[in-house]
């Protein structure tokens, strides 16, 4: 034991009793655990992952009787402008994106809209460590209500229960009275505490961080216990702390509290990270927690079953997966509480399911490292409940964030880290190519066009080409056409020269058929890349090079590509950063496999970064394919030989 020099143990909780002891005994510094003010989606009481975490070496910043580490750096600690430049930013982006110590529930509570004054009272859970050592007890809460009847007798009285409470897992203080009040509303359902918070003039807690929150939105706050933010010059107070000796502005508190004091973690990585970090996680998967849903997922093949639940929101409650010989039970057609996914334009007519019920699945931009075709199990999806973004013939998901997001500055920063991201470590949708040396044989240094490959029944060709060039051939034959002294360059795609779909090998309209080099390595000898529909337009828009699209694209109609089609519902001209944001930040979907939860779409891309590198294209790899292949044969075989027998 004389090893050990810290020991740890959650907070002061009952708990934590035995490692204060064992501290004391060993004479070594005892650390406070506990949440931090940004902890996570969920509720902590349904064991969510905290994404910040306080370890405090002094005491606990909710323990008024002593000193704590939090209170040391108020009292002490000179802000630098980098440190406060920070916490306008993130205070900024938390009032912006309405973000809380929870974030479960988007909905919101409408408070009554009349000349009066609206006061919010906190409750908060009962036997609650930060009451009592906020030196409060339960008389302060009805002391609270008293106080806010009598001094605001005109006034709109709103009592907020906290979230364990509502969810059944704890009681509370006020919800254990029995308020009959004609001018008092209780609130028992979830809503967004930011969003409650604005509608509201004057907000009274005791030690509910929900007070700090409403300093943040310039509330006037009153405290009745003893919370970590009061006592310096921001709030009203019953009490008043003499160990409290400055006087700070809502930025240097914020910085103290939720910069300096808690530890973050990246939720995409695990590795050490920021509170802006968390703030971007939360703020993008939050928009994915939606009402308790079951799905119906129609004709999904067994092989993409398991990778297809975790990309669904943790609040799912059922999923249930169909073939054609089994029926939607007769109460299941036409419930709003119900979704009917499908394999992008999978058999869903047979089902007669409610079109506004219907979703679409479709891999993601960045998929894997390796071909669906082979099994490879993909990083990202896209989850589309108007279209399907290959589709140009009617609206998506993606068109109506193309056409009307408002990309911020963060959204334009990311998206030139991606962009950078993807350049730097050569990534594409599949990363399967040989990274052989590549040199094209042009001597005569004409114009170098290059024209990827796509598999004959590829759906963006089906559902996105409606003029007169509708397969590789015609393009290739209108491109030697147009252009027959320049070097045409033409790479099957890789489902093509693996034998896994039907598609066009070589041509006698090109100069070259490339299947070795990496589709990077072609655009990236090209002066022009022309293309049906394919990908590979988007890479080479991404590679600085000029596209020509023929059919319609995800990337075409927005001004940065020369389109043959034109794209009447695409009236919006934009940068390539704001196409890379709605595209791979606002409308794929991504999951880390190895931490079991969502991402980002940065997170994914190091993940195939590193298995492009550790996967070298070698014989070796091939023939792993190959073998895959081979599965896939005899699978398919199988499933005709069911079929038959049926």
């Amino acid at each position: 034991m004389e090893n050990i020099t810290k020991i740890a143990g959650w907070g002061k909780k009952p708990s934590a009793m035995r490692a204060i002891k064992k501290a004391q005994k060993y004479d070594v510094p005892y650390l406070s655990l506990e949440d931090g003010f940004i902890r996570s989606i969920q509720l902590g009481v349904k064991n969510r992952q905290t994404l910040s975490l306080i370890a405090d070496p002094i005491g606990i910043y909710y323990d008024a009787t002593t000193p704590s580490q939090l209170e040391d750096l108020l009292n002490q600690g000179n802000f630098t402008g980098s440190v406060i430049s920070e916490a306008r930013e993130c205070l900024e982006y938390i009032q912006h994106n309405k973000i809380s110590k929870y974030n479960h529930t988007l909905d919101s509570f409408k408070v009554k809209r009349n000349s009066k004054e609206n006061i919010l009272l906190v409750d908060q859970t009962l036997h609650d460590m930060s009451v009592s050592l906020g030196l409060a007890n339960e008389s302060t809460f009805q002391e609270m209500f008293r106080y806010a009847l009598e001094t605001y007798p005109d006034a709109n009285i709103y009592i907020k229960y906290h979230p364990d409470v509502i969810a059944g897992k704890k009681k509370g203080y006020l919800s254990e009275l029995s308020i009959v009040n004609d001018r008092v509303t209780i609130i028992n359902v979830d809503t967004n505490p930011i969003e409650l918070i604005e509608q509201m003039d004057r907000v009274m807690v005791v030690t509910s961080q929900l007070g700090f929150e409403a300093l943040m939105l310039n509330k006037n706050v009153s405290c009745f216990g003893l919370p970590f933010y009061a006592s310096w010059g921001l709030t009203t107070d019953s009490i008043r702390s003499e160990r409290r000796v400055q006087k700070r502005t809502l930025e240097e508190l914020f910085a103290a509290s939720y910069l300096l004091y808690p530890s973050y973690i990246r939720p995409q990585t695990g590795i050490p990270g920021s509170l802006m970090d968390v703030l971007t996680y939360i703020n993008k998967e939050k928009n994915q927690v939606q009402a308790k849903t079951k799905y119906y997922f129609l004709e999904i093949p067994k092989w993409k079953r398991n990778f297809l639940r975790p990309f669904f929101p943790e609040s799912t409650i059922d999923a249930c997966f169909l073939s054609k010989s089994v029926s939607l039970p007769d109460d299941d057609h036409t419930s709003s509480h119900h979704n009917y996914a499908v394999w992008s334009y999978g058999d869903e007519k047979s089902y007669k399911v409610p079109k506004d019920s219907l979703i679409r699945i479709e891999d993601g931009f960045y998929r894997s490292v390796g071909l669906g075709s082979n099994f490879h199990q993909p990083w990202s999806l896209v989850v589309d409940e108007i279209g399907m973004y290959f589709n140009s013939q009617q609206p998506s998901k993606l068109e109506n964030i193309l056409n009307n997001k408002e990309f911020d500055e963060y959204d334009i920063k990311e998206a030139k880290l991606i962009h950078q991201f993807i350049i730097d470590h050569s990534l594409t949708k599949y990363n399967v190519d040989y990274n052989s040396s590549f040199k094209l044989e042009n001597n005569d240094r004409k114009k170098v066009i290059f024209v990827p490959g796509q598999v004959e029944d590829d759906a963006s060709i089906r559902y996105g080409c409606n003029g007169d060039i509708r397969t590789i051939e015609q393009l290739l034959e209108y491109l030697r056409t147009k252009n027959p002294d320049d070097f045409i360059l033409y790479k099957p795609h890789p489902d093509v020269y693996m034998k896994n779909r039907k598609g066009i090998e070589h041509t006698k309209f090109c100069d070259h058929v490339e299947t070795r080099a990496s589709v990077l390595q072609c655009i990236q000898v090209a002066d022009e890349v022309h293309t049906l529909t394919s990908q590979a337009g988007f890479d080479s828009l991404l590679q600085g090079k000029k596209v020509f699209t023929y059919g319609g694209p995800f990337y075409a109609g927005w001004g940065l590509t020369n389109d043959a089609q034109t794209f009447h519902r695409r009236n919006r001209v934009l940068s390539l950063e704001e196409l890379i944001a709605g595209s791979l930040i606002y409308y794929a979907k991504y999951y880390n496999r190895d931490l079991k939860h969502l991402t980002d779409c940065r997170s994914v891309l190091r993940k195939l970064a590193a298995q492009k590198r550790n996967l070298p294209y070698t014989k070796t790899f091939f023939d792993t394919n190959k073998r895959r292949w081979i599965r896939r044969c005899v699978l398919q075989v199988n499933e005709m030989l069911r079929r038959d027998n049926k």
